[in-house]
């Protein structure tokens, strides 16, 4: 079976975050696309079959551990690697069917841009930030706000600091986490970001995301987590642009725009750039 990587959220070869997908995938079932994901041992790997109608595919999306719903660098990724394959055929925009449903992806020169409608999914929860930092390895001082959850179908406990420094030192201790987190909705990820510059309208963000219950200690550069936080915030900024990846060596940039209608989100869309870096054939299928 044919695949390619991509390297995603960069436009710079053997940065951002890297990206399987297999293009031609209506002969496998579920445990075969699972097992192949983990045996590719990246945050995700995507398997695409004909969607409903022209221009639209049906895509899955495994981390080595599970399927996910939705995920946004397997989005922006899969897109791009469709075009570079000619399978958009010259399409500016295309429909990509995922488990959260059809996601519009408009099409640039090496970049995409997928949109999600409306607010992002908040849940409460009971955990002190005290201990959430403790379990980031950080001060309650850290913090430079109250945690939340928020997802668009996957979602993410996210954590705001108070500085970039804070965020380079955070670290995921599994076993704080898993005692606090049993049972909450956003329990499987957990993203932390610092707001570290404005201008107008533009917050400039620095993150991380750790998952290891996907079988992802840390992600490079994770779209989903982008999204969840664009819709949720409490800011005036319509722009956020983000950089991660940077203390793993691979850093990324994710830009985020917010539409708004008397302060309640109406639109959010997540864009970047990816780069085509390989492309091989598995020669044994599970």
């Amino acid at each position: 079976m044919h695949y390619l990587v991509a390297d995603v959220f960069t436009d710079t070869a053997f940065g951002g975050n890297p990206l399987a997908v297999y293009p031609d995938a209506g002969a496998l079932d579920t445990q075969q696309m699972q097992t192949i994901a983990r045996e590719m041992n990246l945050s995700e790997t995507t398997f695409v079959t004909p969607g409903s109608a022209p221009g639209h595919f049906a895509v899955r999306i495994f981390t080595p551990a599970s399927e996910m719903q939705f995920a946004g660098h397997p989005t922006i990724g899969t897109a791009l690697v469709l075009a570079h394959l000619g399978r958009t055929e010259g399409r500016s925009e295309i429909v990509l069917e995922e488990g959260v449903g059809s996601i519009r992806v408009v099409l640039g020169t090496g970049s995409a841009t997928f949109f999600m409608q409306g607010p992002a999914e908040v849940r409460p929860h009971s955990v002190a930030g005290v201990a959430l930092a403790d379990a980031l390895g950080l001060q309650e001082a850290a913090l430079a706000g109250d945690p939340w959850q928020a997802g668009y179908g996957t979602p993410f406990m996210i954590v705001p600091l108070r500085s970039r420094d804070a965020v380079a030192s955070s670290a995921l201790y599994g076993e704080r986490w898993n005692a606090l987190t049993q049972g909450l909705w956003g329990n499987r990820a957990v993203y932390v970001y610092a707001t570290t510059a404005h201008d107008g309208d533009t917050s400039f963000l620095h993150a991380r995301m750790f998952a290891p219950r996907l079988g992802v200690v840390e992600d490079p550069a994770t779209g989903s987590a982008a999204a969840a936080l664009a819709g949720s915030i409490d800011t005036d900024a319509t722009r956020l642009v983000i950089d991660q990846g940077v203390e793993m060596g691979r850093p990324s940039r994710i830009e985020a725009h917010v539409v708004r209608d008397g302060g309640v989100v109406q639109q959010i869309s997540i864009g970047g750039s990816a780069v085509v870096i390989a492309e091989g054939r598995l020669l044994r299928v599970p």
